[in-house]
């Protein structure tokens, strides 16, 4: 079971989606989970996780520790399957969230709020680590030649 979580194979093409996941992502959890990039934090983004979206306490937790955590792990290459599972969902969920205001994003500011052709991109890149695993300069790999 552990083998199958980690296993994966040389190839600089899942470095380079897990560092441009992480990338794009982190700054949206450490806004929720520190108040960092003018976020707002933690206690006020559990407020709108229960409050607004009605979501239950321990979701809430679950987003921001995949956006945080899970972005950090990523660039370690730490676990990738998982944290890119729970990102891809969490950007399913947050596309949803979104389909109001179209499909583009919102250049010119008339729109009131994004589309969704970003999360598209951020679930593909998710989605892909989860089934290739986090290649080369990883942990994952690593962790992969000792558990054979």
């Amino acid at each position: 079971m552990f083998y199958s979580l980690v296993q994966t194979r040389d190839g600089l093409a899942p470095l380079f989606l897990r560092l441009g996941l992480a990338i794009c992502i982190f700054p949206h959890g450490a806004q929720k989970a520190m108040g960092w990039f003018d976020g707002a934090g933690f206690e006020t983004a559990m407020d709108y996780f229960t409050s607004t979206l009605g979501a239950p306490y321990f979701l809430g937790v679950l987003v921001i520790g995949f956006e945080f955590v899970g972005t950090i792990a990523l660039v370690l290459g730490l676990l990738t399957r998982i944290w890119a599972f729970g990102i891809g969902v969490t950007l399913v969920v947050a596309a949803s969230t979104h389909a109001s205001y179209g499909f583009f994003m919102n250049w010119f500011g008339d729109k009131g709020g994004e589309g969704f052709e970003y999360h598209i991109l951020a679930v593909a890149m998710a989605f892909a680590l989860f089934f290739f695993g986090s290649g080369s300069f990883s942990i994952d790999r690593k962790l992969s030649d000792w558990s054979v």
